[in-house]
């Protein structure tokens, strides 16, 4: 007998305030926010089954085995059908629903995708819509997503959402599709550089260039703002907020040195302009974070619980890393400022 997923959808659902939603918090509508997140975990899967990277501690792998391959119409399709799915019945984004609900999709006895609700672009043939046995095919997909909650320290009540699992796989720096962690070799390359320029005579810095401390110098902090009475925000979000605002000071004071004799970036701007990448890197996160801080309806009583169940450990991880290459950063710009 066939088990009926949508017996709970609300057939009076607002599906253009739904799609406005989606575009409103993503930019884009429904099923191209499904694509992408369930491009990402399949792809991110995938590469746990070529087996390409060591093992980092406490993150989960799946199985070892052949890489998958995907025919027309299932893996990174069907787990964005599935995506888009579940967040329809729900009526609520795709990056708030449970990844463990997804599961259900996925029974052999369920009613099969093709029979309900669709995305526009499989109505109308842009995609191949995944059969009950391709459907069932990509369970181990999400399973091994799910499973990824486990080792966390999390509250209690959390639950695993997409949004939770998309920016703990970002931040996770042994995958390949957010090798996070080059992005700050690359910055810590860049002042090698401009310092054995600088000690050969190939790069003379300008007055200007001499100043950049005293204009951007990264690792000074704004004052804190009092909080109104009971008003205490989070702290991941500010700090990752900072990072974000100081990439784009970076990148814009970079813009005005200098360049070379080829006219690329001089020494320093490259500096920047790599450290800029580190900090944006946070970016996207930090809006999804801020975003679900302010829709709660009152601020919680715990703001640090209410941290851990949305910002994943890996991400705290990755913002303290990249605020401790900015206070590199803050000594190399001030040692050229006062050497």
């Amino acid at each position: 007998m066939n088990v009926n997923v949508n017996a709970d959808v609300d057939v009076g659902m607002d599906v253009d305030g739904w799609e406005s939603g989606h575009r409103a918090a993503y930019g884009c509508g429904a099923w191209e926010r499904a694509c992408h997140q369930g491009g990402l975990l399949a792809a991110w899967y995938e590469e746990q089954e070529r087996g390409l990277d060591a093992p980092a501690p406490g993150r989960f792998h799946a199985r070892s085995g052949s890489r998958a391959k995907w025919p027309w119409g299932s893996g990174p399709h069907t787990v964005a059908l599935l995506l888009w799915r579940a967040a329809h019945d729900a009526g609520i984004l795709v990056d708030e629903i449970l990844l463990a609900d997804t599961l259900r999709y996925c029974d052999p006895a369920a009613v099969p995708l093709a029979d309900g609700p669709l995305p526009d672009a499989a109505r109308k043939g842009g995609i191949g819509v995944g059969s009950a046995g391709s459907v069932a095919g990509v369970r181990h997909v999400l399973q091994n997503h799910v499973a990824a909650e486990v080792p966390q320290p999390r509250p209690a009540e959390a639950r695993l959402t997409l949004g939770y699992r998309v920016r703990e796989v970002l931040a996770t720096p042994d995958w390949e599709g957010g090798d996070w962690p080059a992005t700050l070799v690359l910055v810590r390359q860049a002042m090698r550089r401009a310092d054995d320029q600088r000690e050969l005579g190939t790069w003379q810095p300008t007055a200007r260039e001499r100043a950049t401390w005293a204009r951007v110098g990264p690792d000074r902090r704004p004052a804190d703002e009092p909080a109104a009475p009971g008003d205490r925000p989070p702290v991941w979000p500010a700090r990752a907020a900072r990072l974000a605002d100081l990439a784009d000071a970076l990148s814009a004071d970079a813009d005005t040195l200098p360049p070379d004799s080829q006219g690329s970036p001089g020494p320093l701007a490259q500096v920047l302009l790599a450290a800029a990448r580190a900090c944006d890197g946070l970016r996207t996160s930090t809006e999804e974070v801020g975003r679900l801080w302010a829709a709660e309806p009152q601020a919680p009583a715990d703001p640090a619980s209410w941290e851990l169940a949305h910002v994943p450990p890996a991400l705290r991880v990755r913002t303290e890393e990249t605020d401790d290459l900015l206070r590199a950063v803050d000594v190399f710009l001030w040692g050229l400022t006062y050497s």
